[in-house]
């Protein structure tokens, strides 16, 4: 049996919207729909709620989390990346409880309709792979990044992909490369890409390929109101 973790980083002061992760969706904080999905993985057996807030803290645990410390307000800031919090995270485990996770699952909490079945999908794909540093959840884009613009020192555009030369910009969308767009489903990492490489993902990537209209991420007020209406009608 291995030890998979569950890491669920929700600070609590939000610019996007007031109070995000613990924002009332059906008559749930946010933060809830991340931890039932873990608790009903059959394959994750241990779940932790990374937060400087005390009021998520205190949510996470009654919904059934762990949430045995307080993250600092240093790893707490728009700047904070999520290095930082899971690093801090693996080791606040290894001193205190003497546990060191196999794979780490990354789940955000801005992501509240998954399905268990897709999550142990990936969960179990990631334990046949052997030679990798992270499993990383994508989806083609609704827009492909070749037909996207800079703009230049003299404010004229330039192409993101490509160059004028070979015009890439004005092709038909079935001659371009296919390209991902990495969503916030879920990532899988190993511990030792981020306890001795240093990373989020390492330099192994294996993509774990979903349909486009699996992707609902909170991110603004719009997405939230979409996300309530698109589903109110099957919340059970």
């Amino acid at each position: 049996m291995k030890n998979i973790l569950a890491v669920i980083p929700a600070r609590g002061n939000s610019k996007s919207i007031k109070n995000k992760n613990i924002k009332l969706l059906f008559g749930k904080p946010l933060i809830y729909y991340s931890i039932s999905i873990a608790k009903r993985s059959k394959l994750i057996n241990k779940i932790i709620v990374s937060s400087d807030s005390k009021k998520i803290i205190y949510i996470a645990k009654k919904y059934g989390a762990e949430a045995p410390f307080v993250r600092s307000k240093e790893l707490s800031k728009d700047s904070s990346e999520d290095y930082g919090v899971f690093l801090h995270c693996l080791e606040w485990l290894r001193k205190n409880e003497n546990y060191i996770p196999d794979l780490i699952v990354h789940l955000r909490p801005t992501y509240p309709i998954r399905s268990v079945k897709i999550v142990n999908k990936a969960i179990k794909f990631a334990l046949k792979k052997k030679n990798y540093d992270c499993i990383k959840s994508v989806c083609e884009p609704f827009q492909n990044p070749y037909k996207m613009w800079l703009l230049n020192n003299n404010n004229f555009l330039k192409p993101l992909l490509g160059s004028f030369k070979k015009e890439l910009y004005n092709s038909p969308r079935q001659k371009l490369k296919k390209t991902f767009w990495q969503n916030t489903y879920l990532d899988i990492i190993k511990y030792n890409t981020i306890k001795k490489k240093g990373s989020m993902t390492g330099k192994k990537i294996i993509p774990f390929i979903l349909p486009s209209n699996t992707i609902f991420d909170i991110d603004d007020e719009f997405s939230f109101k979409m996300i309530k209406e698109v589903f109110k009608k099957n919340y059970k």
